[in-house]
């Protein structure tokens, strides 16, 4: 028996958004062009635009990279998912709606890659210096998710096949801040717990949830109130 700790990447980790950050960098701001790609085509189409418009303006591989490895941690992240794996047994593993190439390079530099079991995200990868985002999947059966990946199906995925492989967990503990968190949050059992960032999306939600406004694709609401399982906190940031 094991424990398994999951962490959301943006917010929840690292203390910024590594996607806001990177577009942020674009002189003169995002275009009007690129940004009516997410009005209308979702926020994997939108990053791909960012990502075009850099490559175009001349910005390579390594200008991101710089980038992306000096984002700061939230405050405590790096040690706690270390004594997470070395001293309390648990597997520890990352669901985030960023991207694959930003999560890698971002662990590696920080060396925390080999304390991480799997990392489920959009996957990237650099064409020349054109980093190339896909979704992670479509689906249509989860309306709390956005449909290029629902966490909570991610997460219900990875329980079933650690399952099948002799791997069952005793507790798991979820740590995450935004809209996409609530539904993995709906699919913990009652001796596990949340960890949800104070001050950010998740938080609104979850009050939302337990006065019966949030309800599934079904038009049910939820009948199970989910206070009692979750932490609101600022995870280890100071006041």
């Amino acid at each position: 028996m094991k424990n398994l700790a999951v962490f959301d990447f943006d917010h929840t980790i690292i203390e910024l958004n590594s996607d806001v950050v990177i577009a942020s960098m674009i002189p003169g701001g995002v275009p009007e062009s690129v940004k009516k790609l997410h009005c209308n085509n979702g926020w994997i189409a939108y990053m791909q635009g960012v990502f075009d418009t850099l490559h175009i303006r001349g910005y390579n591989q390594d200008f991101i990279n710089n980038i992306i490895m000096k984002l700061d941690p939230v405050v405590g992240m790096l040690d706690l998912i270390k004594e997470l794996v070395v001293s309390f047994n648990y597997d520890v593993i990352i669901i985030s709606d960023s991207n694959s190439h930003f999560i890698d390079t971002w662990l590696t530099y920080n060396n925390l890659k080999k304390h991480i079991l799997e990392v489920f995200s959009n996957p990237a990868v650099f064409e020349g210096d054109l980093l190339k985002i896909k979704p992670y999947h479509l689906q249509d059966y989860c309306n709390l998710s956005s449909k290029n990946l629902c966490k909570g199906q991610i997460l219900q995925d990875f329980i079933t096949q650690q399952k099948k492989d002799g791997n069952i967990y005793n507790r798991i503990l979820y740590a995450g801040d935004g809209a996409n968190d609530l539904c993995p949050i709906l699919r913990l059992k009652n001796c596990d717990h949340a960890f949800v960032r104070s001050r950010y999306k998740l938080e609104e939600l979850i009050e939302k949830v337990n006065n019966g406004e949030i309800k599934d694709k079904s038009d049910v609401i939820f009948e199970t109130k989910i206070s009692n399982r979750i932490y609101i906190q600022p995870l280890l940031v100071p006041e």
